[in-house]
């Protein structure tokens, strides 16, 4: 669990708003800044080759359906940023691969030096 803007926040939250959309894959990462002194959380989620392929206007009503999902049911705005699903199970960090829920995200906080 993290605290973002005074809300309590569970991967498993995040998981199962990501999962009620279609084309998305239960891979993600979670990551989280500071900006002007807000807390703020990005979710980058693996989606499915096809939809990558589809239009840029598919593609961004896609990330407001993931937005949207995860703001019903944490209440938070957050950014989230589709990309392209691995084929490769080795080619994923420790923390994002896995059977359980737990396993499927990577927290990833970000520092100033990084951005």
């Amino acid at each position: 669990m993290f605290i973002i803007r005074g809300v309590n926040v569970f991967p498993s939250q995040i998981e199962t708003a990501l999962l009620k959309t279609e084309a998305s894959l239960p891979h993600y990462q979670i990551v989280l800044t500071r900006k002007s002194g807000l807390d703020r959380m990005e979710v980058r989620v693996e989606v499915t080759g096809e939809m990558l392929r589809d239009r840029l206007s598919e593609m961004e009503g896609l990330q407001r359906r993931f937005a949207h999902s995860i703001e019903q049911i944490t209440s938070l705005h957050t950014d989230v940023i589709p990309r392209a699903a691995r084929h490769d199970p080795a080619e994923r960090r420790q923390g994002e691969a896995g059977s359980g829920p737990s396993q499927r995200f990577c927290v990833k906080p970000v520092t100033m030096a990084e951005r």
